[in-house]
Order: structure tokens, then sequence, then C-alpha cells
């Protein structure tokens, strides 16, 4: 499984944590956009889900050289 970069997952959550704190019919429906986008992301069925998966995601460290993008053998 490809894992996504944790700065996407970062921004994933920062933007739900915004949007579920308004209550407009725009936010709504952005919010459960977002939702989808964390469980398709994260590989998962339910926003809870996915929250718990992203919050381990946006923990990782990014490779800081090429050697450390390489697979292991």
């Amino acid at each position: 499984m490809l894992m996504p970069s944790p700065i996407v997952v970062r921004s994933l959550l920062a933007r739900y944590a915004s949007l579920a704190d308004q209550d407009s019919a725009a936010a709504r429906q952005e919010l459960e956009q977002v939702s989808y986008t964390l469980c398709v992301t994260t590989a998962t069925t339910t926003i809870e889900d996915a929250l718990a998966a992203a919050a381990i995601m946006a923990e990782r460290e990014l490779p800081t050289s090429r050697e450390e993008m390489r697979p292991a053998a």
C-alpha cells in the first residue's frame, strides 16, 4: 500500500478540525468531502477509524535522503 505524505495527512486533519467547528451548510458539505478523502487516504471505512489512522500517519517523519526513500531489499 502506498503511504500518504505526512504533510498531506496533517493538512487533511487540520481541515477536518476547522470544518468540524463550523455550522453552515457549506462547511458540512466540505466536511463530508474531507471525511471521504481521509477515509480513502487511510484505507478505512469510517471517519473514526480514518482519524485514528491519520493521527498515526501524521507523526511519521519524511525521508531526508534518497537512500532513505529506497525500499528495503
